[in-house]
């Protein structure tokens, strides 16, 4: 038997998971979700045809149809990658890279980033010849967000690649000390071993002696 759809339920449990995400992570949650809403609601393009009926072009529309489905599917695996632990260990399992939230965030982004910039720049150069297409100020507001948030990603993973050089260090030197230390170890061993074996010869030579 089916279950019922129980939308409450749904937004309760979505909610839970949300305050338990760290503050960083709640922010970057927030941000792609206010991408997602103004790549769907605001025009992009603004079309002056010849008989003066102009009309604006948003990003779902099917002559956008390969930079949207770079960046809707790239919105959506990011939306995942932060929401769903399912998916994230999924991701992890499947392709055998270790977790690094930071580096994911700031990939996907710069996809997002690079699909859109490419239709600004395909629209200003027709734009610069019939003078009958344009940009929207939309557009360039979610350029800046964009940018703005490849800055944040960025400086994310500068951390994280800080962080971990910083563990690698101490890690070489607790490595470091020890190998220092079972050398000596080997080293007085070695002088031990060196002075049981002239004991073993001075008494042999004795016994010979005698």
């Amino acid at each position: 038997m089916n279950k019922k759809f129980n939308l409450p339920a749904k937004v309760s449990r979505f909610a839970q998971k949300f305050w338990r995400f760290t503050k960083h992570q709640k922010v970057f949650v927030l941000y792609l979700w206010a991408l997602a809403l103004f790549l769907i609601i605001l025009p992009l393009i603004k079309i002056s045809p010849v008989n003066d009926l102009s009309h604006s072009v948003r990003l779902f529309n099917g002559s956008l149809f390969k930079s949207l489905l770079i960046i809707l599917v790239s919105v959506v695996v990011l939306l995942s990658w932060n929401m769903s632990f399912k998916f994230k260990n999924f991701v992890i399992w499947y392709f055998g890279f270790k977790e690094n939230d930071s580096l994911f965030n700031f990939g996907f982004l710069w996809i997002i980033a690079t699909a859109f910039l490419g239709i600004g720049d395909a629209i200003n150069v027709v734009g610069t010849t019939t003078q009958t297409i344009k940009l929207t100020w939309s557009y360039y507001f979610i350029q800046l967000f964009l940018l703005l948030g490849l800055v944040l990603t960025l400086i994310s993973v500068l951390k994280h690649a800080k962080d971990n050089a910083n563990k690698t260090k101490i890690v070489n030197v607790v490595d470091e000390d020890a190998m220092k230390e079972v050398h000596q170890k080997k080293s007085f061993k070695g002088l031990f071993d060196e002075e049981e074996w002239e004991d073993d010869t001075q008494l042999h030579h004795t016994h010979e002696h005698q």
